[in-house]
């Protein structure tokens, strides 16, 4: 192959495109995971694991349970009935906001892992690309 011919087929690979690219999508990358980090500590009070209740759940649940109603009889409530107190205060008042919005941050957050791992996966295949273009450099030295 002669020198012009290479010459031409380098200028061709678009190299200085694909390292602009990178470094945008590494720009992408880095905002996405900034934006995730400030979300999570704006609300780290509603973030619970799977299948959990959250921080704030928990504790208004906590306060639940400490002034449980009494029977018409004024005696204290079975474990029984005091679960099927709590579970209905669930459906109601601040606890029902607590809950709705812990399903809010859970789904927000879920969401960010996924465009953060989106993110992730094409920057992986760019700097793959880039190895790439590397082989074909050296293989026309």
């Amino acid at each position: 192959m002669e020198t012009e011919q290479k010459i031409e087929l380098l200028n061709n690979l678009g190299t200085a495109k694909l390292i602009s690219d990178i470094h945008e999508q590494e720009n992408k990358l880095e905002q996405l995971l900034l934006a995730d980090s400030i979300y999570r500590s704006q609300n780290v009070g509603y973030l619970s694991g799977y299948g959990e209740d959250c921080r704030e759940v928990k504790a208004l649940l906590a306060d639940l349970a400490l002034e449980p109603p009494v029977t018409t009889d004024g005696k204290k409530l079975t474990a029984a009935q005091l679960e099927a107190w709590l579970r209905q205060q669930r459906a109601g008042n601040a606890l029902a906001k607590a809950i709705k919005t812990q399903n809010e941050v859970t789904f927000k957050v879920e969401n960010a892992r996924i465009y953060i791992d989106v993110a992730k996966k094409r920057l992986e295949s760019l700097k793959g690309l880039l190895a790439l273009r590397t082989a074909q450099i050296e293989f026309l030295k």
